[in-house]
């Protein structure tokens, strides 16, 4: 997935409007997919839009960076430590739709990849950074996922070696709740977590419902 993704027009929180059932509605964009976003209506119902049909009311503007700007980031780093570092010739860089992580090192395609909804919402410095991580997951070797080998090399080209980042990008799809009042948030729900699954807390059943609530991420 390359800058020209069409889900760029409609940034996660974005407000738009569609047409469904021959009726006008309007929401935000709670996901992007490869064809279509998941809008969350004013009704509270969920819809799958193609891109070409979605009007942009309120589109969400990036942090700090466009993708084409991420895009040319991404390789002007790949070029510098395959020159510089001992990263192997033939890395490639690519967007993908991920909704909990930022980047990606996919050593066996040498490919390093990042998510469309974090760069978004990620500053410069933050996304810089998890090139770097993946880079120095590319130049060490899978073998050594987050060891001290991994971080001497991630520190050593620049990185901070933290092994996760805290930017929230994509709101969450499950909100869980119990008796006692705490509260969880996941993407997706095992066959654990739909049946039976209590609070260690107060040993109530963790209930689940659709999360509806994207003021975080809604154009203001």
């Amino acid at each position: 997935m390359t800058a020209d993704f069409p889900g760029n027009a409609c940034p996660v929180g974005s407000r738009v409007g569609f047409t469904a059932r021959r009726q006008p509605l309007s929401g935000v964009v709670a996901e992007l997919q490869h064809a279509r976003a998941v809008v969350a209506a004013s009704d509270g119902s969920r819809w799958k839009v193609p891109y070409a049909l979605l009007t942009v009311v309120e589109r969400v503007p990036e942090r700090e960076c466009t993708l084409a700007e991420v895009e040319a980031l991404a390789h002007e780093l790949l070029a510098r430590h395959v020159a510089e570092s001992g990263l192997d010739a033939g890395w490639s860089f690519a967007f993908d739709l991920a909704t909990s992580r930022g980047g990606v090192c996919r050593p066996a395609e040498k490919s390093i990849g990042l998510s469309v909804s974090y760069c978004h919402r990620a500053t410069r410095a933050e996304i810089a950074d998890t090139l770097l991580h993946e880079i120095a997951h590319g130049i060490v070797g899978v073998r050594h996922q987050h060891d001290a080998v991994w971080r001497a090399k991630a520190r050593e080209i620049g990185c901070t070696a933290e092994r996760c980042h805290d930017v929230s990008h994509t709101p969450a799809r499950w909100v869980g709740a119990c008796g006692c009042g705490k509260r969880w948030l996941r993407q997706r729900l095992s066959r654990h977590l739909r049946r039976g699954a209590r609070c260690a807390r107060c040993d109530g059943e963790i209930t689940w419902r659709r999360n509806t609530d994207l003021s975080p991420f809604a154009a203001s």
